[in-house]
This record gives structure tokens, sequence and C-alpha cells, in this order.
């Protein structure tokens, strides 16, 4: 059986210890910390090819990360989670209100990206992280129908140890009721067209496609 705990979001370096979800496997949900963020960069990269390990394609293993797990962990960090299955083998992360959250995204973060990948040199890059680095010149904007009828956005990875052993489907709950009880009237989250799985994953838990992007799948579900 899978046990839920509520708990009042406080000092998060206590709050982090705290499992927020207990899986009958020992593996456990809890608050992510900044302690976390190589392992949340590292599970991101090992599951960026379609949900499967696309490490080898990077020489650096954390720009997978830096564009879509950083700014979550360091901008909300109370609706960011480490999935813990012996070691962090997943995470679960949401943004409250996605328009603001971009809008501090190019404020805060990709101008210091931006730089870092600059030094480094784009000849000095592979071919997918000269596409990543494409991408954080102008990163794209969430189309404001969707941002405005579901501001919240949800997202969640875990490597091939933690797949399969029914995690997901809690692990969504739990961020979609904290959403709703912080007042967001709805949610969105990006999928890949090719990803059948996980479309059928979402549908199953009351998620629409809403737009095809050329890319991606924009997905909604009202709170």
């Amino acid at each position: 059986m899978t046990h839920y705990l509520g708990i009042s979001l406080g000092i998060q370096g206590y709050c982090a210890q705290v499992h927020v979800i207990d899986f009958p496997t020992g593996a456990y949900l809890r608050l992510a910390q900044e302690s976390d963020r190589a392992d949340l960069y590292r599970v991101c990269v090992q599951t960026a090819d379609v949900g499967k390990d696309a490490s080898h394609l990077y020489g650096d293993e954390a720009m997978v990360g830096e564009i879509y797990v950083g700014p979550y962990l360091s901008f909300e960090p109370e609706f960011s989670y480490a999935l813990v299955d012996g070691d962090v083998t997943g995470y679960l992360l949401a943004t409250f209100d996605t328009a603001k959250f971009e809008e501090r995204e190019e404020r805060e973060w990709w101008p210091d990206l931006r730089a870092k990948y600059n030094a480094i040199g784009i000849e000095n890059l592979t071919e997918e992280e000269r596409n990543f680095f494409a991408h954080m010149q102008d990163p794209p904007r969430t189309p404001p129908h969707i941002s405005s009828a579901f501001p919240s956005q949800v997202h969640i990875d875990m490597v091939t140890k933690s797949q399969g052993h029914g995690y997901g489907k809690p692990m969504i709950a739990h961020i979609l009721n904290q959403l709703a009880q912080a007042g967001s009237p709805g949610v969105h989250l990006h999928v890949n067209p090719v990803n059948e799985r996980a479309i059928g994953f979402y549908e199953k838990l009351g998620f629409v496609t809403s737009e095809r992007l050329p890319s991606e799948l924009l997905m909604t579900k009202k709170l």
C-alpha cells in the first residue's frame, strides 16, 4: 500500500527530509533540496531520449538538466521533489504560474547559462549540445491561451530502474492536489509526440491534448 503524508511547507532543509509518499518497494518521495541538484541533472539526461539514457550524446551531462530542471529547483522549491529509490532516481517538478516563471527565467536564468556556453564555444559542443545551445538563445514560451487557462506546469521523469513500479500515478496526484490547494485552476505539460506510453499514461489521469506543436504535444487538465 502506498502511504501519503500531508505536510505544511516550511524550512526547506527540514521538510526535505520528510517522506511525502512512501511506496511499498521502500522508495519514497520527498522535497528536493540544493544538494540534490547534480543527481536531478543526472536523472534528466538519463531520461532525455524518450525516457531512456542519453548521456552518451553530451560532453557536458549537466546541460540538459540546466535547461529543464534547474529553474524549477531554484525558483519553485516548494514544488520540486526527488524520488529516492536507493539513490535519487526521479523527480517531480511544477511551477504554479508558467507565464511568470518564464519571465523570471529570461531575467535570472538564461543570461548566465548563455554566457557559460558562449565561453565554452559552440565549436566545442556536440551536435545535440548545439541544438540545446540554440534553444537557450530564444526559449519557446507557452502559448498564452494555454498558460492563462492552465497556468501551472508539471514535469516528471524517472530512470529505467524506477519505471513500471506504480510510482508515477501517486506522484502526479500529489502535485496536482498541491497545485489545486494553492489555487491553480488548471495544469499543462509537454509530451514528445512519439512517446505513446507517456501520452497514454497522462490520458488515464484525465489529461487531454489541447495543442499539437511541431515537436511536442501540450496536454491539459482542469483542477
